[in-house]
């Protein structure tokens, strides 16, 4: 499920540092006193203040609530302030969905007839054509030594990254949320060697005409 909300960043994992959702309920109980004296509310981008709807501060809240008192989700903060809520208990979302005030929301389920092999086998994604690399590698905060940067220029035939994701490796020796194509896996155990602490998962790109053979 896909809403937009301007407090999305509040829920981003890399900010929850004492306990679960913990910076989230900071930012809410920093809001919560303006929003009982009917102030404008706000939050804080770089420099300036981003005015924040009362809709979206009561969406947060909810959020926070359900997702503080439940283990069926994985979350991830997309650009734009978007919220993508993954589950296997679609009514979960569903009810979740349900109490939100905004209508901004996509919802999104398996095809049927690929539940039982999404079921059966962890982190594949479904695609509409053959992939040349199927293999997709998510990165993690730890920092990545920067000379995996030159293996990639100097094996092109064996990989493929975006370029955002090759300049914030040059510059920062960090991938954190971005991810490389690989060819197979052979080349992901070279990978794994080179940079396996910074690996968050493995993804495997099946072409749905392919299904047959798994």
């Amino acid at each position: 499920m896909v809403l937009r909300n301007e407090l999305s960043h509040i829920f981003r994992t890399e900010f929850q540092k004492k306990e679960k959702l913990s910076f989230a309920k900071q930012e809410l109980d920093r809001l919560a006193e303006d929003y009982r004296n009917n102030l404008p509310l706000y939050k804080k981008a770089w420099r300036t203040d981003i005015f924040v709807s009362d809709s979206d501060y009561l969406d947060a809240s909810t959020v926070y609530d359900v997702l503080n008192n439940s283990d069926e989700y994985k979350i991830r903060i997309d650009p734009y302030s978007s919220i993508t809520l993954f589950s296997n208990n679609r009514q979960f979302l569903m009810d979740l969905g349900n109490n939100l005030n905004t209508d901004i929301i996509n919802f999104w389920e398996p095809d049927v007839n690929y539940v039982e092999l999404l079921k059966s086998k962890t982190k594949i994604q479904i695609v509409d054509v053959p992939a040349a690399l199927p293999v997709k590698v998510w990165f993690n905060s730890t920092r990545v030594n920067k000379d995996f940067g030159n293996w990639i220029r100097s094996n092109r035939d064996k990989c493929k990254i975006g370029k955002i994701a090759l300049d914030s490796l040059d510059n920062f020796g960090y991938l954190n949320g971005l991810y490389i194509y690989l060819r197979d896996d052979k080349v992901l155990s070279l990978v794994t060697i080179m940079a396996g602490a910074s690996i968050r998962c493995v993804e495997k790109l099946v072409y749905s005409g392919d299904i047959d053979k798994y």
